[in-house]
């Protein structure tokens, strides 16, 4: 099999850590939030996990073998199917979740070329094709601490998730510890807040994300929280509701900083956090279902080349000023020297010339004034002898 040469556009960012490191850094990430979901949901979490990565795995080889390719050896179908269950209430149907790692794969992934070609949110797409078609099982969280079956449908209690809450204008009946410590209702994977910071700052450390995405992201957010809050009381219990609520921490960490479809440079990943800020903000506030932030994260993907390409004509401004600056001045002064020659040319006289030149006239004046008193001496001897003449024919 000949191998071939694979064209991509700028920007080309080389890293030291290779995708593998990477992928691997991010699946150790999600294991301890698996780990929480099943202290409060019970083994139903675990095995939701396992399935979505079978569902996603086999799903990738089925699409490799449909299009007559070898299949890739990556890890991106095992992240796609840890995230997904974790965006998802603990007592989803299997056949929900299956529908959500279909759409991820069949839909986002395999059609525009498979790993790193997918022009959006494989997770982010799936999530939201599901909430649309199921929102009744996508929005309904069960309790913590209640035993769920494995297998067949849950017959738990059902409770009103803080999400919810606010986007009725209603302050949430759980308190903020309840939200930091994961035992409020809501996505299994995304309710633990310590978790999730602390396994994001893991990320961090490891150079897996980069840190400039979740912080240009959660900043803004948190100044639009608290310019236009939702609920009364105090503002910064009402920051805490909105950040704390929902998937926007996880999707802060695991979703916005997905490397293929978010922008490449520093400056287009700081663009790409502000923006999706400010779109997550109006969807949640102005948007028909409380999770918002994949449908954001959607719309958003759109934008990250947009981001890419301003970002790349700002560095090739930076980059080339001083070339420009000093082709400015070049051109001044050829300007300048044009126009030098173009004018006659004066040249300044020295001041031993001008003393030269006045001995010179000095001279010039006593030659002219000695030749004038010769030529009146002249004419005065010739008056004389005329006189002299004239007196001696008078005799």
């Amino acid at each position: 099999m000949k191998e071939r040469l694979m064209f991509q556009n700028a920007p080309h960012v080389r890293q030291s850590e290779s995708v593998v490191t990477m992928m691997t850094d991010v699946i150790v990430a999600l294991l301890p939030i698996y780990l929480i979901a099943f202290f409060y949901h019970g083994a139903r979490s675990l095995v939701l996990g396992i399935s979505g990565v079978l569902f996603c795995g086999l799903l990738s080889v089925l699409g490799a073998i449909l299009l007559r390719e070898k299949p890739a050896a990556d890890l991106t179908p095992i992240i796609t199917g840890l995230i997904i269950p974790l965006l998802l209430p603990a007592d989803i149907p299997y056949y929900v979740l299956f529908s959500a790692c279909a759409v991820a794969i069949f839909v986002v992934k395999i059609p525009f070329g498979g790993t790193g070609y997918n022009l959006f949110n494989p997770a982010a797409v799936g999530f939201a094709s599901v909430a649309i078609c199921w929102p009744e099982l996508v929005f309904r969280y069960p309790a913590t601490m209640q035993k769920i079956e494995v297998f067949g449908e849950s017959t738990v209690k059902i409770a009103q998730s803080p999400a919810y809450s606010l986007s009725l204008g209603a302050i949430p009946d759980q308190n903020i510890l309840d939200l930091l410590l994961g035992s409020a209702p809501g996505p299994m994977g995304a309710t633990n807040i310590l978790v999730v910071v602390a396994c994001g700052i893991f990320l961090i450390v490891k150079k897996a994300i980069n840190w400039i995405e979740p912080v240009s992201f959660i900043l803004p957010y948190s100044v639009l929280c608290l310019l236009f809050p939702r609920i009364g009381g105090s503002p910064l219990e009402a920051l805490c509701y909105e950040l704390f609520s929902g998937a926007l921490i996880f999707g802060a960490f695991f979703m916005l900083t997905e490397p293929v479809t978010s922008p490449k440079r520093d400056f287009g990943k700081l663009m790409a956090g502000v923006s999706s800020a400010i779109v997550v903000f109006l969807f949640r506030y102005f948007g028909k279902f409380e999770m918002g932030f994949a449908s954001a994260l959607i719309l958003m993907n759109v934008f990250s080349p947009i981001f890419d390409s301003v970002c790349e004509n700002v560095l090739h401004v930076l980059r080339h000023t001083d070339n420009i600056s000093a082709s400015i001045k070049a051109e001044i002064a050829a300007k300048k020297a044009a126009k030098t020659v173009s004018e006659p040319v004066v040249r300044p006289v020295k001041k031993t010339e001008e003393a030269e030149i006045a001995e010179v006239s000095e001279e010039i004046a006593e030659i002219e004034a000695i030749e004038v008193s010769e030529e009146v001496l002249e004419a005065e001897n010739e008056t004389t002898e005329e006189t002299e003449k004239e007196e001696a024919l008078a005799k």
